[in-house]
């Protein structure tokens, strides 16, 4: 019947290497969000270095982005009432990791 564990460590070995290869897709530019990241103001710059360690191929930006800035406001950090103009700027150059 051949080796059929052989065969299971082949077809294993795919979706790992699919796993292990996702944080490069998922960075797929990041000269380019690193150079809109550049013109950032301060605060969009901090929520931007904030998000940036936790994006993931899985990770819906801007969930990600709401819930991270909610807990800046929260923590003093970033001022609530430009909150959600940074998290957007911020936002547009993390979606340069995906392009």
């Amino acid at each position: 019947m051949g080796y059929p564990m052989h065969k299971f460590l082949a077809a294993l070995s795919i979706p790992t290497l699919a796993v292990l290869l996702a944080p490069a897709i998922a960075l797929a530019d990041p000269a380019a969000a690193s150079q809109c990241r550049s013109g950032l103001n301060a605060e969009a710059a901090l929520i931007y270095d904030k998000v940036l360690p936790l994006v993931t191929p899985t990770t819906v930006l801007r969930d990600m982005l709401k819930e991270q800035t909610r807990s800046m406001v929260m923590a003093g950090s970033v001022d609530m009432g430009t909150a959600r103009d940074s998290a957007t700027a911020a936002g547009e150059c993390l979606r340069a990791l995906r392009q």
